[in-house]
């Protein structure tokens, strides 16, 4: 088979740039999964790096894991203004997938 039918016959990619934000001095990106009611977090730029998931936001209480541990001190330093950021993100995505 040739690599362009390979290519067109490969699963999608079930994540999606949904958002970027500057948040404690870093540029981050905000990836959702289609899914999952999560949104991945990675310092954006050149080398993307994970720092995490904001989890849980389909309920009340949303939560940042962290799965970069030599990022864990600033991830938690930001905490609450990289959840507030997801919150935004994942209420304005929903509303432009639901029209």
């Amino acid at each position: 088979m040739n690599r362009f039918l390979e290519r067109n016959n490969a699963p999608l990619d079930p994540t999606c740039v949904v958002g970027k934000a500057w948040i404690g001095g870093r540029f981050l990106r905000f990836d959702a999964s289609f899914s999952q009611s999560r949104i991945r977090v990675t310092f954006a730029g050149v080398d993307t790096i994970a720092v995490g998931s904001v989890i849980y936001l389909d309920t009340d209480l949303p939560a940042l894991r962290v799965s970069s541990p030599i990022d864990a001190e600033w991830a938690g330093q930001h905490c609450a203004e990289i959840i507030e950021e997801a919150k935004r993100i994942w209420s304005e995505t929903l509303r432009e997938c639901n029209g």
